[in-house]
């Protein structure tokens, strides 16, 4: 576990920039939602490409002490393919840009829920992990049950999940670059 927390530590400032990125994310889209809705493919598919790239990252430096390194690889690949996908096609039918946005936050709240269920993380990872948890799998499922009817509500939706899950992760990057002393 040593090793571990050591990676994190030494990795701490890409979950601050995650955390950041999310954040201003969800600042721009409540404070904006009319344009965001327009711009919402470009933005949210440079999120996803930036998130995508940054798990990656993270994962391979994290391979011989994770267990679950190679499914974070895969939702790193995942997001960073949407995101890529979102770019090329501003044009994209809402509907199906809602698909593929619940299908990523559906992936990262069982990673996230299968990490807090790891004993051998320290309790505040698994907090962490549990809240965000609970974040992305309540938005996924707002998302995909209200995909065209509320496209503003969409909107917020993402906003709200963003808002939560930025500082939270800030706070993880926070937590990780001390080595997650008490």
């Amino acid at each position: 576990m040593k090793a571990e927390i050591e990676i994190y530590k030494h990795n701490w400032w890409m979950f601050l920039i995650g955390g950041l990125v999310t954040l201003l994310f969800g600042i721009v889209t409540i404070i904006n939602p009319g344009q965001t809705l327009l711009s919402l493919s470009f933005f949210f598919g440079l999120y996803l490409l930036i998130r995508g790239v940054l798990e990656i990252i993270i994962s391979l430096g994290a391979s011989k002490q994770k267990k679950l390194w190679i499914a974070n690889i895969v939702l790193g690949a995942i997001e960073a393919g949407i995101g890529i996908y979102l770019l090329q096609r501003p044009l994209l039918v809402l509907k199906t840009f809602v698909v593929f946005v619940a299908l990523a936050l559906l992936i990262r709240a069982v990673i996230h829920f299968i990490e807090a269920l790891d004993s051998k993380y320290p309790a505040t990872y698994r907090t962490w992990q549990i809240i965000a948890a609970v974040a992305a799998a309540l938005a996924a499922v707002l998302v995909w049950r209200y995909p065209v009817q509320g496209t503003l509500a969409f909107v917020w939706i993402i906003g709200v999940y963003a808002i939560v899950t930025g500082p939270l992760m800030i706070a993880f990057a926070l937590e990780a670059r001390d080595g997650f002393k008490k």
